[in-house]
């Protein structure tokens, strides 16, 4: 019996399905890290504003939020500008043009569990995305 390496349709609506969840849980992590940076600040000042023993150990704990802040910062550029991103962004963008008006925006009032990782059944068993 020959092995048939063709695709049906079926499948290939399942790959794409897939693929395109996969990108959507990319972009959901992308953008609960960008959330987080929208508190950077304050907690980059918090030290300051506890009662510390000495003003020795307040800078250190402001000088170690400073640098955890810093690595967050690092870390959200390096995967804006990864390859994965950019390959998502890119499919974003074909999706756009070809079809400009079906987009429909999103909200995260619409979906209130959009920080949730959820899990997905795949072909062969479960995977956790």
């Amino acid at each position: 019996m020959a092995n048939n390496h063709t695709q049906t349709p079926k499948d290939a609506s399942f790959q794409e399905e897939e693929r395109l969840e996969d990108a959507l849980d990319y972009l959901n992590e992308l953008h609960v890290q960008l959330q987080r940076l929208r508190s950077a600040i304050p907690r980059m000042f918090h030290p300051m504003a506890v009662k510390s023993s000495t003003p020795q150990n307040t800078f250190a704990a402001f000088s170690d939020a400073v640098q955890d802040t810093g690595k967050e910062i690092r870390q959200f550029k390096d995967t804006m500008l990864s390859s994965e991103s950019e390959k998502v962004f890119n499919m974003a963008n074909e999706s756009r043009r070809a079809n400009p008006m079906g987009i429909k925006p999103w909200r995260a009032r619409d979906d209130p569990e959009w920080t949730t990782r959820k899990r997905r059944k795949l072909d062969n068993g479960l995977k956790q995305s």
